[in-house]
């Protein structure tokens, strides 16, 4: 969860007597350093969430401040903290304005406090949550990998997370992030970290298994909704050039349970990634949510090629579209112009294509148990 500018303001503010100017919406989100900048140049090598601090030195011409705090924003900085006094006096309105705009904290300290026991103390804050926050993520690894390990994490995590309250797991997919290294994922942490705004339950969000995870903790459903749909929003704008992939969890009761909220996001997300949909929710996949909880993927091909390979080896042979007919008959209930409009061909030949996959199949497909097989084995295409 991390050391925040809410936390520096409450534990911190008669001790540095800071005033936050602007953008409270984005006073949740967590420090992983602070850095002291006086030009633009440094700011292109920030990984992101850093909080920054500056004298002013290098920005008392009209509109620099406002093009610093801009190219903060751009490279995902978690806020800026003015020393005034000496080269800033008054902040520009539009400053605050952009960064009330942007969500983005904006906050001042007299010239009499020295930058450098605020540097120093905020850093060591940050190095302290920060260690923290990978223990707590150890605990919930565990599980994942071992749910025997579920009573020694649930007991390790009392003092963070009510283990008696709900938790939901998220899972984030980014294409080619298996080509990263760890300098490369530990940045795009940051950032992707930065777009989760206004978490203000106990959370916690690292790297396992190929993906990140966030697990919160007593967040209601409608809340975290929203919070999705606006990190989706921010990401697409500010990493248009990644393709990201979003599977959601079901929400359950008691930290025991977690496992389920973890392995129906992860679900989701290789559902998301498949059909490439930018967010899916577990509760939303409907028959899929049956089919990708088989572990045995095996067993799912074998079914499909069970039911479907008469009508695949009869059209490789004679060049046909029995098994796509077959399709359109179980999507459109036998529809006879639905069939014709997607079929491009007369309904004459369909009859005819439909009494020879009768036949094939040595099926009526007249009832329900009939066809179900057959619409599960067209479920079960889609998903390889």
């Amino acid at each position: 969860m991390g050391f925040t500018i809410e936390d520096a303001l409450v534990q911190t503010q008669t001790q540095y007597q800071l005033k936050l100017l602007a953008g409270k919406k984005g006073c949740a989100n967590a420090i992983s350093w602070v850095h002291l900048i006086e030009d633009t140049t440094i700011i292109r090598q920030l990984w992101g969430k850093e909080l920054v601090v500056t004298t002013g030195l290098g920005f008392q011409e009209a509109g620099d401040l406002l093009e610093l705090v801009q190219y903060l924003v751009k490279y995902h900085s978690v806020g800026l903290i003015i020393n005034t006094g000496k080269y800033i006096f008054d902040i520009p309105s539009d400053v605050i304005d952009y960064c009330d705009e942007q969500d983005f904290p904006l906050l001042t300290t007299p010239w009499k406090v020295h930058l450098a026991d605020l540097i120093k103390d905020f850093s060591m804050r940050c190095l302290y949550s920060e260690k923290e926050d990978r223990q707590v993520a150890t605990y919930f690894k565990k599980v994942f990998m071992n749910a025997q390990d579920i009573e020694e994490s649930r007991l390790a995590l009392t003092s963070t997370f009510d283990v008696d309250g709900t938790f939901q797991v998220l899972s984030i997919h980014i294409e080619d992030s298996d080509q990263w290294d760890t300098i490369e994922r530990r940045r795009m942490a940051f950032q992707i970290e930065l777009y989760f705004e206004k978490i203000e339950c106990p959370y916690s969000f690292f790297w396992y298994d190929g993906r990140f995870v966030l697990v919160v903790n007593n967040l209601a459903e409608s809340e975290f909704d929203e919070i999705i749909k606006s990190m989706c929003q921010r990401a697409k704008k500010r990493m248009n050039k990644y393709q990201i992939h979003i599977g959601v969890g079901t929400m359950v009761k008691d930290f025991r349970n977690i496992i389920l909220s973890y392995k129906r996001a992860l679900s989701a997300t290789t559902l998301a990634t498949h059909f490439q949909q930018a967010i899916l929710h577990f509760r939303d996949m409907g028959v899929y949510q049956i089919l990708s909880s088989i572990e045995d993927e095996q067993i799912l091909k074998d079914m499909y090629h069970r039911l479907l390979d008469p009508l695949i080896s009869y059209d490789e042979k004679h060049h046909g579209e029995l098994e796509k007919t077959l399709y359109y008959y179980l999507e459109y209930n036998g529809g006879p112009q639905m069939m014709a409009k997607h079929l491009y061909t007369h309904r004459n030949t369909i009859n005819y294509r439909l009494t020879k996959i009768k036949e094939l199949l040595n099926n009526p497909l007249s009832s329900y148990n009939d066809l179900l097989p057959y619409m599960l084995a067209f479920y079960i295409k889609r998903m390889f």
